[in-house]
């Protein structure tokens, strides 16, 4: 029977488990963030998204939700690099829905 080695954290995993409290933080945010959407509250639904990635940035979801408001506050180049972001952790079809209405809207320009 052969024993898994456990996954060497890199230098700024290390840091960011050593700052963040608990890998549950965020959560309440992006609810939050999604409520302004819902309401068009853009910009400060912005601020809390970002706020939930700074909390817990290995939450797939936050990146998600924060590119879907930028590309609804037409910030097609942010909200394609933060869509990237996230199918850089995890296969998603919402997000590739994403980058090809972002895309589309860039061919257009």
């Amino acid at each position: 029977m052969t024993r898994k080695r456990p996954r060497v954290l890199d230098q700024n995993e290390r840091r960011e488990n050593a700052l963040r409290p608990s890998l549950h933080l965020g959560y309440d945010r992006d609810a939050l963030g999604m409520h302004l959407m819902s309401r068009e509250a853009y910009r400060i639904a912005e601020s809390q998204f970002r706020r939930a990635v700074w909390l817990n940035p290995f939450e797939p979801e936050f990146k998600n939700h924060l590119a879907w408001c930028l590309y609804k506050q037409n910030e097609l180049a942010e909200a394609q690099k933060w869509a990237q972001k996230v199918l850089d952790q995890k296969e998603d079809p919402n997000t590739r829905v994403l980058l090809g209405l972002i895309g589309g809207k860039l061919d257009g320009k």
